[in-house]
């Protein structure tokens, strides 16, 4: 059987050709994956399909690929990461508590989140969100049986607003029925709270919603409702897949339990870890437990489209690694300038790539900092603890870097980036690495066996880390 994968990426649109040997089904562990052939073409923003046929007919070496696709001749499967993905707004009661479920199952859908708000929105929050407003609105709050008081003003708040997007409420159950009749007006999905106990988070209704959502109405506008029309097949949001794929890996594959994975893209990073919660003797978890699999990603991070924002972000590793040298300073900056103006640049000189790097340093830096938990000593009457926030990554062994940079750079050394500093801006303790294996997809395949193991998921995983070098 022949597969065709194919990824919308922000730069650029990546596309292969996989030969499904000793297929026996989506839970059979039998099945192989093989490379064929790959491609890729710069992603037309104007309208996204000319790109994608573009590199469909050079992995399938025809002038025209739609007669194939027609006929059943090959199976299509294919994601989108475009304009640096999908945006949701997050809205929930306490910052570290339904806030916090929000933003998890956004993410875990394939989302970046834009905006987010918390306790009571005010006028100038409405105001926020009418100005720039997201793909989807994900209004959360309180546990089932709690507060109830914050969500209905909410929702009041909401119903006045001009605001045209979608909704997705996943808030206190109690409030369901209100919320509708308030809302009733607007585009709204009701689904189960991202927090029914603070015990028990529940992220898969609001998931479901969010891609849903996706499917039905974000992929209109931007050249995707052209290819659901001429291929018969619907998109995912590439995150979405790369996030099953690595759930996959750590069900699946031996030694794999525990890993990170970054993904750089041209607009943002994404940061992937796969490890349980655990914490060290004389130490306290605060907060709510993440999941076994976490994925963030930070829309300033990027290293074509948000290039210019990243350089702004990272000012401090900046005149640190110029030595404060102003000139060099200047110049780099420069340089972000010209290739957020033009994607698909390449550095040409030894200078552009030492500047390169640098901003590939930022990305990960940065990225992963706010990825990984935090931890602090307090004094408590019984003395001093060490206090936790979110989890320890710091015995993880095994960093995968993926994405059309890192996959590229062979000369990139990731242990000077990668917990660049042992305590953040407040003074806590980061939870990373600094011992571990780095593992390089330097292919680019990792979004398009994502896209395969929607159908042989066993069979993508174990050729993803097949495929890795070290």
């Amino acid at each position: 059987m022949i597969s065709v994968s194919i990824d919308i990426g922000s730069t650029w649109t990546k596309g292969a050709v996989f030969e499904i040997e000793n297929e026996i089904g989506r839970e059979g562990s039998e099945a192989s994956v093989k490379l064929k052939s790959c491609a890729l073409s710069p992603t037309t923003p104007h309208h996204l399909a000319e790109g994608f046929f573009s590199v469909l007919n050079k992995i399938l070496d025809v002038s025209d690929a739609r007669p194939l696709l027609a006929s059943g001749e090959v199976s299509l499967d294919y994601s989108s990461s475009a304009k640096g993905g999908l945006a949701v707004a997050a809205l929930g009661l306490v910052p570290n508590i339904t806030l916090e479920s929000a933003t998890v199952a956004a993410h875990s859908a394939g989302a970046k989140v834009s905006q987010h708000f918390a306790y009571r929105l005010n006028k100038s929050d409405i105001k926020a969100l009418e100005t720039a407003p997201p793909d989807i609105l994900l209004f959360t709050g309180g546990t089932d049986g709690g507060d109830c008081g914050h969500g209905l003003a909410n929702a009041k708040l909401l119903a006045q607003s001009d605001l045209d997007c979608s909704i997705i409420y996943a808030g206190n159950r109690d409030l369901r029925d209100e919320i509708q009749d308030i809302l009733s007006h607007k585009d709204l999905t009701a689904v189960d709270n991202v927090l029914p106990s603070l015990d028990n988070p529940n992220p898969f209704g609001a998931r479901k919603a969010i891609c849903d959502i996706f499917l039905r109405k974000i992929v209109k506008g931007k050249g995707l409702d052209t290819l659901v029309e001429q291929t018969g097949e619907e998109p995912m949001p590439t995150p979405y897949s790369v996030f099953e794929l690595v759930h996959q890996i750590r069900e699946t594959i031996p030694g794999w339990e525990d890993f990170m994975l970054i993904d750089m893209g041209g607009a943002t990073t994404d940061v992937y870890s796969c490890c349980n919660n655990t914490v060290l003797p004389d130490t306290v978890m605060h907060g709510l437990p993440e999941p076994v699999v976490k994925r963030t990603v930070e829309g300033d991070l990027g290293m074509r489209v948000s290039a210019v924002i990243a350089g702004e972000t990272g000012a401090q590793m900046v005149a640190h690694h110029f030595s404060q040298q102003r000139p060099l300073i200047d110049e780099f900056h420069q340089y972000l300038k010209y290739i957020t103006a033009n994607p698909g640049y390449l550095p040409q000189t030894d200078q552009e790539k030492v500047f390169d790097h640098l901003l590939a340093g930022i990305c990960i830096g940065h990225a992963t900092e706010r990825h990984a938990g935090t931890k602090v000593q307090v004094c408590t009457c019984s003395g001093n603890i060490d206090l936790q926030v979110g989890r320890d990554l710091s015995r993880i062994r095994k960093v995968v870097g993926t994405g059309g940079w890192l996959s590229r750079a062979d000369e990139f050394d990731i242990y000077n980036w990668l917990k660049y500093r042992p305590l953040n801006d407040d003074g806590k303790q980061v939870l990373l690495p600094d011992q571990f294996e780095y593992y390089r997809d330097t292919q680019g395949l990792f979004p398009l066996l994502a896209n395969v193991a929607r159908r042989f998921p066993k069979a993508a995983a174990q050729t993803g880390v097949q495929i890795l070098n070290r």
